[in-house]
């Protein structure tokens, strides 16, 4: 099999305990803070113009952190690396259209399909030699393109919301200014609080008044296994997973001096997807 060893020696818990600092608690704050937004808001609206419940919405969220999750835990461990595993944005996108012509179970069985597929690629060693033939700068020109609406997004929110963004750039601009302030207030954690001190102050927080809280209770679904479904979405979300999202991931990874285990990645991304096609998550 093509599957990478595991890191040598092996991580212990003085080890773990060694590697964790407050840089790397802001940073996994503002991952999971931009995790559980603007990628929950695109589930949430392609669920519920794909006729979802809240109760099968609910499932797939809890696919899509509690499962990965402990997928991400159990790689950071084996390889000690920064290997989060989460679900792909564009497959996403790529299911709110199939879920207007195929049943929810349909979708369902082309995750069972995808999962097998990247599974096989995995453990092939295939997918290694294909990410090592993509020079460098073609694969983080995509980053760069992927990147380019958030920053362009970042003017359009001075333009929009001023008296929001306006001050959360400033906050970010002086914690990085002076690095003094920036080891004792990570950057992103300033602006953070600075948004959200101006949006209180603005009157613009407005909880609903249906909200509440509850544990998740997560539905196990049948597949359906049909060929449309197959021919639909089965090599798209692969492609959307192994090229868009890991090709773009193992490319940062390099260039911040990790060699990320490629082939173990993908089949990880097989079997998680296979798990999570269980609750209803892609």
């Amino acid at each position: 099999m093509g599957l990478e060893r595991t890191a040598a020696p092996a991580t212990t818990f003085a080890r773990a305990r060694a590697d964790f600092g407050t840089t790397h608690l802001a940073n996994a704050t503002v991952a999971f803070i931009f995790a559980a937004s603007g990628p929950v808001a695109i589930i949430l609206a392609v669920g519920t113009r794909g006729g979802l419940s809240p109760q099968d919405l609910s499932s797939w969220l809890f696919g899509a952190f509690f499962l990965n999750g402990l997928v991400s835990i159990v790689f950071c461990w084996l390889y000690r690396q920064p290997l989060v595993f989460f679900w792909t944005i564009p497959g996403t996108v790529l299911v709110g259209p199939a879920l207007g012509h195929l049943s929810f179970a349909e979708v369902i069985g082309a995750y069972y399909a995808t999962g097998l597929l990247m599974f096989a690629l995995g453990l092939s060693g295939w997918v290694r030699r294909a990410m090592q033939a993509v020079p460098m700068p073609i694969v983080m020109g995509m980053v760069a393109g992927v990147f380019l609406r958030f920053g362009l997004d970042l003017v359009f929110a001075v333009r929009d919301d001023f008296w929001i963004a306006a001050p959360m750039i400033a906050a970010f601009v002086a914690l990085s200014a002076v690095p003094g302030l920036g080891r004792r207030l990570p950057p992103l954690i300033g602006a953070l609080a600075v948004g959200a001190v101006m949006i209180v102050l603005l009157g613009r927080f407005e909880l609903a008044r249906e909200a509440s809280l509850g544990l998740a209770q997560p539905i196990l679904y049948v597949p359906v296994f049909s060929w449309q479904a197959m021919v639909e979405l089965v090599v798209p979300l692969a492609i959307t997973v192994l090229v868009v999202q890991n090709g773009q991931g193992n490319a940062v990874l390099r260039a911040a001096g990790h060699a990320p285990p490629v082939n173990a990645v993908t089949a990880a991304c097989g079997i998680g997807a296979i798990a999570s096609a269980l609750v209803g998550a892609v």
